[in-house]
């Protein structure tokens, strides 16, 4: 075989029903699927066995983990047991997009050499006038057009043979909940290849899965962990002008915002002010501007004491935007 598509899940059942029952039409003899289930309250085994059987011929296969291990460590149990040349982790509740598998197979066999084949899904992305491939990290970091490009985990492929000998660092940098890119950025090297597709092969349904299901907002501020790999000097220094975009992205008034009209359990009123703290120094800080370093001092006042705040914040949101502002759900603290 030629392509493991492994799809780790966690308590979404339902959602990756829909979404096997998509993929399952374009499996060939070439590609296999294996479902990492961590764990979940109902054993995915037995939400999807009537599609198991149905599709006998389709070589798949469900790994239920003894205790939920965590998000980041499921993503790399994928690459660990991945027993082909190719892996698709695939998220359960992206949809794959017609032709999609014969797609994948048809570019692996044409890229063998490359490390990483991505493909495009979003607004940015969609504007890649043709394929681009590049040679080494540091021109991979000047190519894709945004963080999320690539960061997104269901729409790229890897080269098993060429990453899988970083596994040891993605790891020990687990908690920058990007482990599959620190494979990729410490396999590249001077040399190793990346495709950059105008093709797209899954649909993001994130903004229909259920809050509760959602993964914690807090990964986005935990990236700058990326920061600390055994890089060349000039590669951080261009990883970290890519992880400063993210802060205008996401930026310190939704963060502030959303620690002031959160609801929290009684007794942890230093909580949201230590989170605020630890996310402005880890996070913020690459935000030179002027103004974000005064607002993020400010911040510190309106987390603290939000019922001072919240009033004058509720208006001037309504005022801005014409609507009331909704807090977060996924970010738990």
């Amino acid at each position: 075989m030629k392509l493991t598509i492994a799809i780790p899940t966690y308590n979404r059942n339902e959602i990756l029903y829909k979404n096997i029952e998509k993929l399952l039409p374009q499996i060939t003899d070439e590609c296999r699927v294996i479902i990492f289930d961590n764990y979940s309250d109902v054993p995915v085994k037995d939400t999807i066995e009537d599609l198991v059987e149905a599709n006998s011929h389709i070589d798949i296969s469900i790994v239920r983990n003894r205790y939920n291990i965590g998000m980041t460590a499921n993503i790399l149990k994928c690459f660990e047991k991945c027993p082909d040349p190719w892996l698709w982790v695939l998220g359960d509740d992206d949809e794959v997009t017609d032709g999609a598998v014969a797609r994948i197979l048809s570019d692996i066999d044409m890229k063998r050499e490359m490390h990483f084949i991505t493909y495009a899904w979003d607004a940015d992305s969609f504007k890649r006038g043709q394929e681009v491939i590049t040679t080494g990290i540091d021109p991979f970091l000047d190519t894709f057009e945004t963080f999320g490009a690539v960061l997104f985990l269901s729409t790229s492929v890897y080269n098993m043979e060429k990453v899988i000998g970083s596994m040891s660092f993605a790891q020990f940098f687990q908690t920058s909940y990007a482990p599959h890119l620190v494979m990729l950025f410490m396999s590249l090297g001077d040399d190793g290849k990346c495709a950059f597709s105008t093709d797209q092969i899954v649909v993001n349904k994130a903004e229909e899965t259920p809050a509760h299901l959602k993964w914690d907002q807090i990964f986005i501020y935990q990236l700058t962990m990326l920061l600390r790999l055994p890089l060349k000097p000039s590669t951080i220094a261009k990883l970290r002008n890519r992880l400063e975009q993210l802060t205008r992205v996401w930026t310190i008034y939704h963060f502030i915002f959303t620690l002031t009209f959160k609801e929290y359990e009684e007794g942890s009123i230093n909580k949201p002010t230590i989170l605020y703290g630890e996310v402005v120094r880890s996070f913020f800080h690459l935000d030179r501007r002027i103004s974000t370093r005064l607002v993020s001092r400010l911040g510190y006042f309106i987390v603290k004491y939000p019922f001072l705040f919240k009033w004058i914040l509720a208006r001037m949101f309504k005022a801005l935007k014409g609507t009331q502002f909704e807090p977060d759900k996924n970010l738990r603290i």
